[in-house]
């Protein structure tokens, strides 16, 4: 009895291709998952506050003031536009290698170079997020301006009276 090499190519032509295609699809999933976990952060602050004796207002340097402070929060979330982003990646690679890969290496540089792009939105995103909450200051909530990073995240700004709490 003779012994006979085990074949080892795959069953389905192109099946390293399927691979590739893949692990694009699990590195689109993971960004999602890491945009959505850890592009969060909430600034909330007063205007100001009640007097010492509880009838009337001051301001945030101290001074009595009748106009009543505003009290605010800002809550940073990923926009929904970066995981559109996400998808226009990994659809827009996926036609590549379609339409102008002329062989397996050709189409997983292709591939390559879309898992690049998407971690590298990833770490964009997470990152002018934080610096954006981080850097957010606000002294009256009755009338200011946020910059948000658009489009790779948004806030979500709510401001009431002081006293409405």
């Amino acid at each position: 009895m003779t012994a006979t090499a085990e074949n080892t190519t795959p069953l389905l032509p192109g099946a390293a291709i399927i691979v590739g295609i893949r692990s694009l699809l699990v590195w689109g999933v993971v960004a999602s998952g890491v945009m959505g976990t850890f592009l969060r952060g909430t600034h909330q602050s007063c205007s100001g506050g009640l007097s010492p004796n509880g009838q009337g207002f001051v301001t945030t340097a101290g001074a009595p003031t009748d106009i009543e402070p505003f009290c605010g929060t800002a809550t940073l979330s990923p926009s929904p536009l970066v995981f559109l982003l996400l998808a226009a990646i990994v659809i827009g690679s996926l036609t590549l290698v379609l339409r102008r890969a002329v062989d397996e290496d050709h189409a997983f540089r292709i591939l390559g170079n879309a898992r690049m792009a998407i971690v590298i939105l990833t770490l964009v995103a997470v990152a002018t997020g934080w610096i954006a909450v981080m850097t957010l200051q606000i002294d009256d909530w009755s009338s200011y301006s946020i910059f948000s990073p658009q489009p790779l995240a948004q806030f979500d700004v709510e401001s009431w009276p002081i006293t409405r709490r």
